[in-house]
């Protein structure tokens, strides 16, 4: 009976080995599926999703989230154009002004004769003024038309009134350019901004502490460019009468100067 109990304990133990062995075997499995799904899905990543979830975790461990500013989804870091500056929207109480600003700018656009393709519009920084590139410039220049200097007299009239901050940003369509003075989009976009931007401060007598130019190239339009009219709303100056106004700079002091007798005078 003793050796009958040996054999029966000796055949439990193999058993309970066997069943270890299995164990240790479809773990082994599991970390292997895990493994190559692993390697496959890095291997068909999708190089726009990964930007998204880049610029969606860079959003998140802003101090901005913490402090309960709106989060923002990863489609939406991937589509949607960057923000402007807090500082430059307006809030609330400005709407009213903003209203009344956008109905007066509306009016001197409307009394002024041959001026078609310019709108007076409202967004989250304050009123734009968005006129057409072609009745601007000619093509691939960033020469101003003498017949469109009259909505630009007419504009800066208005905005003389102001104290708020003016930008105008250039604007162009996906079309390649093929000029030896403007090598891109960018460069003639910049030039048709600024050469707005100097008529402004320089015939019109706006203050040039109040303006600043920018150029965006082909890459905001306001519409796909994949038709010949599409293309024509794509070029354009935007000039922006923003919600900020710049602080005014205090006079120097002047300081005393020594009293310097005739005799000790200094040829310049």
């Amino acid at each position: 009976m003793s050796k009958g109990r040996r054999h029966k304990g000796h055949g439990d133990g193999g058993h309970e080995n066997a069943e270890r062995w299995l164990l240790t075997y479809a773990d082994l499995i599991t970390l292997l599926m895990v493994f190559f799904v692993v390697l496959y899905s890095m291997s068909s990543a999708d190089s726009t999703k990964f930007k998204a979830i880049s610029m969606a975790l860079q959003q998140a461990f802003n101090l901005d989230v913490l402090k309960g500013q709106a989060a923002t989804s990863i489609g939406d870091a991937a589509a949607a154009p960057p923000s402007p500056p807090v500082d430059n929207l307006i809030n609330d109480a400005q709407v009213p002004t903003v209203s009344r600003l956008e109905s007066k700018i509306q009016a001197v656009v409307d009394g002024v004769a041959n001026a078609p393709d310019v709108s007076v519009s409202v967004d989250k920084e304050g009123v734009v003024i968005r006129l057409s590139g072609s009745y601007l410039f000619d093509s691939g220049r960033a020469e101003l038309k003498p017949n469109s200097l009259s909505i630009l007299d007419a504009v800066s009239a208005e905005l003389r009134l102001q104290a708020n901050d003016i930008r105008v940003d250039g604007h162009t369509d996906s079309t390649p350019i093929d000029s030896p003075r403007y090598p891109t989009n960018w460069e003639l976009s910049v030039a048709r901004a600024l050469a707005v931007t100097r008529y402004l401060t320089e015939s019109d007598g706006l203050p040039s502490g109040r303006l600043m130019a920018a150029g965006f190239g082909e890459f905001r339009p306001l519409v796909p460019n994949d038709t010949r009219a599409h293309r024509a709303m794509n070029r354009r100056v935007e000039i922006h009468l923003l919600s900020t106004t710049t602080a005014p700079v205090q006079a120097a002091i002047p300081t005393p100067q020594p009293q310097v007798s005739p005799t000790e005078r200094l040829e310049p």
